[in-house]
């Protein structure tokens, strides 16, 4: 049997106040970015977005894999397939966008299969969102860039909104901080191994 190995913090750390209003600002900003250019800055949050995401996809299968040759190729193809994202971002949101198209239509298909099996009245409401989804396919196959750009706009609010929430919980941090309850939990937190 092992002891478990406890790690105790020392001194009361200070809450994070000013990561977190940096991080907020950052992504108020790219919101903002998205906003005003939706169809420049797009492409290329999503390639980042895609390609950091492929890229600690590898390093973790890497790192899982330990000396197994097939999780070291799986990752090492993941890390490459994410420089690869980042390197080419328009060819890796026009990618993303017409598999996302893709789907979109065969989603509506599935689901106007299936709505059309249910019968009585309610087949125009079971049938309107597989429609929905194949007129979204359509259209970004058809205009991916207006596809981008929707999408776009919507994660631009979202990211802004985000944004001023955790400037907002920060701002909060702050405020308990003054009143000495900010950090106490995240200060005397004990780590069992």
């Amino acid at each position: 049997m092992h002891e478990p190995v406890i790690i105790t913090g020392g001194q009361p750390r200070r809450s994070p106040r000013w990561v977190l209003t940096l991080v907020g600002a950052l992504v108020v900003a790219a919101g903002v970015g998205l906003l005003v250019w939706p169809f420049i800055a797009a492409g290329w949050i999503l390639a980042i977005l895609f390609g950091s995401a492929l890229i600690a996809n590898g390093l973790a299968l890497m790192v899982r894999a330990r000396s197994r040759g097939f999780g070291i190729a799986g990752g090492a193809l993941l890390l490459v397939a994410g420089i690869v994202a980042i390197a080419f971002p328009q060819f890796t949101a026009n990618a993303l966008v017409t598999f996302v198209g893709v789907g979109f239509i065969a989603m509506g298909a599935i689901w106007i299969l299936v709505g059309s099996r249910l019968g009585g009245a309610g087949i125009p409401v079971a049938l309107a969102p597989g429609v929905l989804l194949i007129v979204g396919g359509i259209v970004a196959l058809v205009w991916p860039s207006v596809a981008l750009g929707i999408v776009a706009v919507l994660g631009g609010l979202c990211m802004l909104l985000i944004g001023i929430a955790i400037i907002a919980g920060a701002r909060g941090l702050g405020r308990r901080a003054g009143r000495g309850r900010a950090g106490d939990d995240a200060a005397q937190t004990t780590i069992i191994i």
